[in-house]
């Protein structure tokens, strides 16, 4: 284990009764790196990020975050669920707060300057006093998004962060998680479905394996300007998919024809 790992699963296995989800995993992640997880259907991947946030334990095997065995979530890890999670009694103002509240934040009067900045940069100023049910839904992720990053997490897992979204909105608040993940240099683990979404906001490419293997890509494209403007973004997609044995019909007609 070097200096820079910053969480550490050696071994990992989890069953649900007779069911075996998760096979032996051995994953390390630096310090500050953002990495995409993705793999096929049923791999365990949202159990995987379950096990690290601390909501379940391993059948078997050890999971050490920064330097400490997990044995239940801990305060410098933030989740966000796929449902989200916001109180409908709560305005924006109120939700982005309520971290800092239940950590007794000792100066209110920067807690709020924080909780404005935070706004300002996720784009959400002028809703500020607004209730959920009032929100679109790219909206709401970034309510959600910034309740998550207001405790400044040393670790952050996201499950599909942006899957309910259209195409427009989902770009968006790619380009707004990767700004918060550059500036806090936050450990940042995320599940997706989505290989452009993976090659946009992955440093490194985790694809789980059902046999618990683990394959690891490092990303080029990574946090580059106009990243999904070069070919090159498009061609490693392609690259990730057939590693994930999932090539498509229109990449085998190329190979054929080349």
């Amino acid at each position: 284990m070097s200096n820079e790992d910053y969480v550490v699963l050696s071994d990992v296995s989890f069953q649900f009764g007779e069911q075996v989800i998760l096979n032996h995993v051995n994953l390390s992640l630096n310090k500050g790196t953002s990495y995409a997880l993705i793999g096929k259907s049923g791999v365990g991947k949202s159990t995987l990020l379950n096990l690290i946030a601390g909501f379940i334990q391993p059948s078997q095997g050890s999971l050490i975050i920064g330097g400490q065995t997990v044995k239940k979530s801990k305060g410098q890890t933030a989740f966000l669920l796929q449902d989200l999670g916001l109180f409908p009694w709560q305005t924006v103002t109120e939700a982005i707060m309520m971290p800092l509240e239940l950590k007794n934040e000792k100066n209110p009067t920067a807690a709020k300057e924080q909780v404005l900045s935070l706004l300002r940069e996720m784009e959400l100023e002028g809703l500020k006093d607004k209730y959920p049910h009032e929100l679109s839904g790219g909206q709401r992720q970034r309510v959600a998004i910034a309740r998550a990053l207001i405790g400044k997490p040393e670790l952050l897992l996201m499950d599909e962060p942006t899957s309910s979204l259209d195409a427009m909105t989902k770009e968006h608040i790619q380009q707004l998680i990767l700004a918060q993940q550059q500036k806090l240099k936050t450990t940042f683990l995320f599940v997706s479905h989505d290989i452009e979404e993976a090659v946009f906001l992955g440093e490194v490419i985790l694809i789980l394996n059902k046999n618990g293997t683990v394959q690891e890509v490092k990303n080029l494209y990574f946090a580059q300007k106009d990243a999904k403007e070069q070919l090159g973004f498009y061609e490693a997609c392609i690259e990730i998919r057939k590693l994930m044995n999932m090539e498509t019909t229109v990449h085998e007609h190329h190979t054929k024809n080349s």
